[in-house]
């Protein structure tokens, strides 16, 4: 252990015990007002639930309250403040310790069901507690015109095992894609090429509707990319998942939760959108919901053209005199998206869960990309001119279909199944033309005429039992299994016109075929238990992983079986209903399942950057420890995260040069990655200023002694990100987004600071039924990304744009239930109906 090491664990040890001691003396402050501790207290407790589904309610407000006001007391004197109060949780039960003993009022608020009051519950002296029982509310009637308070969910939701961020009031994100929503949310970072990173790691699990995708991250990027925003209702983060979890992610879990919902009755709305850019969307949802059947379905549209520029300059130093090369670059390209959902739910009754959903998304792109080359000598005189310009049409498409049952046994005894098949497709054809230049721009002679056709086929099949139940002394079991089937098959035809024989022949160096196949079969268990204020978990997932590909029409096959133990833990500590400190451990793995990575045939976009990968990559592993404090008071949530992260075998990609200039990038597993960091979280929900800012910092130690020298690189990073939305009016909502990264190295440079900033307003009409959105996107034109490469053979600096400045504007109108959601489902401030 290196004395930095041991210094960071002496600081995180002591942050833990300053954070603990802290948490002890509000205790003891709250404390010295209080009662003697001899003073006799007890608990009230129960379950809360619909009284006409019988379905838990979470979320509820219990509120302890003195059974009669003061004497002498002023007819129009307030109600008086509660003794003590708490909420429900997901199985609808609560709990209110140390209630003093004595006569009091219960009152029981939960959003759209009419206020409940037990006007005369007697806590004994001697009593282990009050038990009301299972408490059933009823809806509260649409017609009533009582005092009323909105029915929205917070926009943000912090919470220990993951953060919540609700997409439905961020205007930013209105008529964009999910990359835009997911730049909104703190710690997670997509760069010009849409590849998601979380803490500064692309090794991010993405999920969609808690399921992972097997599309690879270029591919998946595109995808979300195209997906409209309006489609989403929130995005989840975790960052240090329990064995229940896949393991896959070195970083941890997004989960984006698509729109699957519908209200009682008939409910939907739609969107239209327009921009520069040839920015056009379209979107429509309708939820149907009677009886014991709920259906829903959406659709999306999108399309838009952002140009991105590439510009590279490099020094040889390899050759004497050094030499050099600038090359400009510029890709257009035009998606048509197309993307359809649909979901239906059968409940027979409370106990039984029967799902079915499908998704249906493609995704259709003409595609054009120009380099220009310029040669250098010493002087940095022009000496040689030449182009190449490939431009073509690409297709891919997903479909996913899922049936899933639950179960429920009783109180805290459920089991649930669910059966997932995916079929994915990417693939295109494109044609290049290359040709040298007179130095003055005219064209001389035409170099190279090829075609190429490349097409990729993912396919996932995964069925899944999940069970759990209370065990006796209050400790909980969840166990389940799991099995996976990954398959995919990548091919490239490549044929190069014989100017001799006057037509086209196939390449062999650039024909190639690549099969994957990975089953995966596991199996966990937990334990979990509440004694008073602690929360203890403990659990492990078992694996079994067989690896098997193949390189080439008849090539080689690799074979790679492993099998893997996926341990994780929590403890947490919660003094009072404001403050909590929580501790976690968990360990997770990053396959080597992307062809890029693994295939070693070269794979290029011109033939002076090529890329190559290793069959013999291992996976990565990782170990990640976290200690968290959250405070909750009011309106504000502050959560402070610190964090440290062991990954092995971490894979890099490393860059080389050869003596005719090609620089290849090759894929490597450097011996270990070390990193450190924090997070800080400031979330406030407010009626009139809601929105947060959030920063992260870490250290990063990467030891790649085992691979060459220059690998071994210590560096900081610092980023932060700060939203925050204004309700002006009644009908006028503000929003605005600033994101910053600061400059990092990186095996073999260092990156250059990126920032991104965006505003939007929306005015509401028709009681929010109809709303307009306008968008004002990077009107600074700040997107881009700067850094530099640095090898003993070359010293290179790249800079990428992409064209995202510009206005969007989008209509959205809900029709039914749904459009009524903040001013008829309402809740009485005082007393019951």
């Amino acid at each position: 252990m290196t004395d930095w090491t041991r210094a960071m664990t002496r600081n995180a040890v002591s942050t833990f015990a300053l954070i603990v001691g802290c948490a002890f003396t509000s205790v003891n402050v709250r404390a010295q007002g209080a009662p003697p501790a001899a003073a006799a207290r007890g608990e009230v407790r129960g379950k809360i639930v619909s009284g006409a589904s019988q379905a838990p309610v979470a979320q509820a407000n219990v509120e302890v309250l003195a059974a009669a006001a003061p004497v002498n007391a002023p007819a129009n004197a307030p109600p008086p403040a509660p003794v003590a109060r708490a909420s429900s949780d997901a199985a609808g039960r609560f709990v209110i310790r140390n209630v003093p003993a004595g006569r009091y009022l219960v009152r029981v608020r939960a959003i759209g069901f009419a206020v409940r009051q037990f006007p005369a519950v007697e806590v004994g002296s001697g009593a282990a507690g009050v038990d009301l029982g299972t408490i059933a509310l009823t809806v509260a009637p649409l017609e009533l015109k009582a005092q009323k308070v909105t029915a929205e969910k917070d926009e943000i939701q912090l919470a220990p095992d993951r953060n919540t961020f609700v997409v439905k009031d961020m205007p930013t994100t209105r008529g964009g894609t999910v990359i835009d929503v997911l730049r909104n949310i703190p710690a997670v970072d997509v760069d010009i090429d849409n590849i998601v990173s979380l803490r500064g790691n692309t090794g991010v699990k993405v999920q969609v509707n808690g399921r992972p995708s097997p599309m690879k991250p270029a591919q998946l990027g595109n995808y979300l990319a195209q997906l409209p925003a309006d489609m989403v209702e929130k995005v989840e983060i975790v960052t240090n998942p329990s064995a229940r979890e896949d393991p896959d992610g070195v970083a941890g879990i997004i989960n984006i939760v698509l729109r699957q919902k519908a209200d009682a009755g008939t409910s939907g709305g739609l969107t239209f959108g327009g921009g520069s850019y040839g920015h056009v969307d379209v979107g429509g949802n309708i939820g149907h919901q009677n009886g014991p059947w709920t259906f829903f379905g959406s659709y999306g549209f999108l399309t838009e053209n952002r140009p991105r520029t590439d510009a590279i300059t490099r020094e040889n130093l390899y050759l004497t005199p050094r030499t050099f090369l600038d090359q400009s670059g510029q890709r257009e390209q035009q998606p048509f998206s197309h993307t359809v959902t649909a979901s239906a739910t059968y409940k027979p009754d409370k106990k039984n869960d029967f799902t079915a959903e499908l998704a249906y998304s493609t995704r259709d792109a003409k595609d054009s990309y120009g380099i220009i080359y310029r040669d250098l000598d010493a002087s940095r005189a022009l000496t040689a001119l030449r182009d190449r310009r490939t431009s073509g049409t690409g297709s891919e498409g997903s479909l996913e279909g899922t049936l899933s049952y639950k179960h429920s046994f009783g109180t805290g005894h459920r089991i649930s199944s669910e059966l997932t098949l995916v079929r994915d497709h990417e693939g295109g054809f494109g044609q290049v033309t290359a040709r040298q230049l007179a130095l003055t721009g005219s064209p001389l002679a035409t170099t190279a005429l090829e075609d190429a056709n490349t097409t990729e086929r993912p396919h996932d099949n995964a069925f899944k039992v999940d069970y759990s139940r209370l065990l006796g002394g209050g400790v909980r079991l969840e166990t389940g299994v799991k099995g996976s089937l990954l398959h995919f098959k990548t091919s490239l035809d490549t044929r190069v016109f014989n100017s001799g024989l006057g037509v086209y022949t196939p390449d062999a160096s650039r024909t190639n075929a690549f099969d994957f196949e990975q089953t995966v079969q596991a199996a966990y268990g937990i334990l979990s238990t509440q004694r008073g204020k602690f929360l203890a978990q403990t659990g492990v997932r078992l694996e079994r992983a067989t690896t098997q590909f193949t390189v080439g029409r008849g090539g080689s096959a690799y074979d790679n079986s492993y099998s893997s133990a996926f341990p994780s833990a929590l403890i947490s500590y919660r003094p009072d209903e404001e403050h909590q400190v929580k501790l976690s451990y968990a360990t997770r793995i990053r396959r080597q399942d992307e062809p890029d990575q693994l295939d070693p045939q070269p794979r290029y976009s011109d033939p002076l950057n090529l890329s190559v990968g290793d069959p013999k990559l291992r996976p990565e592993f990782i170990r990640a420890l976290e200690l968290g404090f959250q405070r909750t008071a009011d309106a504000l949530t502050t959560q402070l995260t610190f964090y440290f992260r062991r990954t092995n075998d971490v894979v890099r990609s490393v860059r080389s040069v050869d003596t005719l200039g090609v620089i290849t990038r090759r894929f490597v597993n450097l011996s270990t990655n070390d990193a450190y960091g924090a997070d800080l979280t400031l979330a406030r929900n407010g009626e009139r200023l809601s929105g947060f800012v959030g920063t992260s910092a870490y250290w990063q130690v990467s030891n790649g002694s085992n691979v060459g020298t220059g690998l071994n690189v210590r560096t900081f990073g610092l980023s932060g990100r700060a939203s925050v939305s204004l309700r002006a009016t009644e009908t006028l909502d503000a929003q605005a987004l600033l994101s910053y990264e600061a400059p990092i190295d990186v095996p073999q440079g260092h990156n250059d600071a990126r920032s991104r900033f965006s505003i939007a307003a929306r005015q509401k009409l028709m009681r929010d039924r109809v709303g307009v959105t306008l968008r004002v996107i990077d009107p600074f034109s700040m997107s881009r990304e700067h850094g530099y490469t640095v090898d003993p053979r070359f010293t290179q600096e790249s800079d990428r744009r992409r064209s995202i400045r510009g206005l969007s504007v989008s209509v959205s109108w809900m029709f039914g239930k749904g459009s009524k959601d903040r001013d008829e489902e309402t809740l009485l401030k005082d007393g019951a109906p």
